[in-house]
C-alpha cells in the first residue's frame, strides 16, 4: 500500500492518461516554469538520446533555476496534504511537454525526498520511453531558418509566437499564395504532430480571415515533392476556372521552387 503515488507525463501525449488514484491530488506543469531542456541547443544531442533518469540529463535538470523551488514547494504541499488526507493516499502529477526530461527528473526528485520522510512512494513515468524529442533549433542550412532567424529577405504577412505566413520566392502558384511555415525546425508533418497541427491551425485561422476557397497542402519526402525540408504548409486561394491542375507538377505550370 501507497501514501504516495507521483505521475510524471507528456502534456502532448493523449494516450494513455496517467491514472487518478483515488486521492487527494496535485499538480505541477512544467512546461512553461522549466524552459531546459530541450530548449537549449547545447544540450540537443545530449537529450535526443537521453531521459531524465540518465545522470547527465537529469543533473542539468536539477540546476535549472527555479527547480530547487519547484520540488521545496511540492514537497511542502504535498506533506500538508497527507496531514488532512486521512487514510487516503495522495497523487502528484507532474507533466512537461514531452515527458521524457523535465518531469522524470522532477518527478524523481520529490519521490525521493518524501521517501526520505517516511513515506511509502510509487513514482511513475508514463511517457519516457516514447520517441526522442526532434530538434528544433535553427539549421544553418535552411532557407525558412534563414528567414525566420536571420532575417533574410522575405515578404512576410503575418507573424505569430510559434508560426510565420510568408509569399514564396517566386509568387507562387496563383495570387494570393502562401507560405505557413513553424518557426522552429521541424523536417516535416510526420516529425512532430503537434507542430503540424499547429500550423495548420494557423493556416486555418489565416484563410478563413482572408475568405474565399483555398487548397492547403503539405508534402514529407522528396517523392511527394519536397525540396524544402523545413515543415510548411501552402496555402493556395482557389477560383473557379482559374486552370490549377493538382499536383502543381502540371506540364503547364512551372513547379514551385519553394516546396
Amino acid at each position: 500500500m501507497y501514501d504516495v503515488f507521483i505521475d510524471s507525463f507528456g502534456a502532448r501525449w493523449q494516450d494513455p492518461p496517467p491514472p487518478r488514484h483515488r486521492a487527494a491530488v496535485l499538480g505541477i506543469n512544467l512546461t512553461n516554469q522549466l524552459l531546459n531542456p530541450p530548449d537549449d541547443p547545447a544540450m540537443a544531442d545530449t537529450v535526443a538520446r537521453q531521459t531524465g533518469q540518465d545522470a547527465g540529463v537529469r543533473d542539468y535538470v536539477l540546476r535549472t533555476p527555479g527547480a530547487d523551488r519547484i520540488i521545496n514547494d511540492a514537497v511542502h504541499e504535498l506533506t500538508a496534504l497527507r496531514a488532512t488526507a486521512g487514510d487516503r493516499p495522495v497523487q502528484l502529477l507532474v507533466n512537461c511537454w514531452y515527458g521524457r526530461h523535465r518531469a522524470p527528473a522532477i518527478a524523481d526528485a520529490i519521490g525521493h525526498q518524501i521517501r526520505e520522510a517516511g513515506a511509502r512512494v510509487q513514482v511513475t513515468h508514463h511517457h519516457i520511453d516514447r520517441p526522442p524529442v526532434p530538434r528544433k533549433h535553427p539549421r544553418p542550412d535552411c532557407p525558412f531558418c534563414a528567414i525566420i532567424h536571420d532575417g533574410a529577405p522575405a515578404t512576410i504577412v503575418r507573424k505569430w509566437a510559434d508560426a510565420l505566413a510568408i509569399v514564396p520566392r517566386s509568387g507562387g502558384c496563383t495570387t494570393g499564395h502562401l507560405l505557413v511555415l513553424p518557426r522552429g525546425h521541424v523536417a516535416d508533418f510526420t516529425t512532430d504532430p503537434v507542430v503540424s497541427a499547429t500550423v495548420q491551425m494557423r493556416a486555418a485561422e489565416l484563410a478563413q480571415e482572408l475568405g474565399g476557397q483555398w487548397n492547403y497542402l503539405t508534402s514529407c519526402g522528396e517523392a511527394a515533392t519536397q525540396t524544402v525540408f523545413h515543415l510548411h504548409g501552402h496555402l493556395v486561394p482557389r477560383t473557379a476556372g482559374d486552370g490549377l491542375a493538382l499536383p502543381w507538377t502540371h506540364p503547364t505550370h512551372k513547379q514551385e521552387p519553394a516546396r
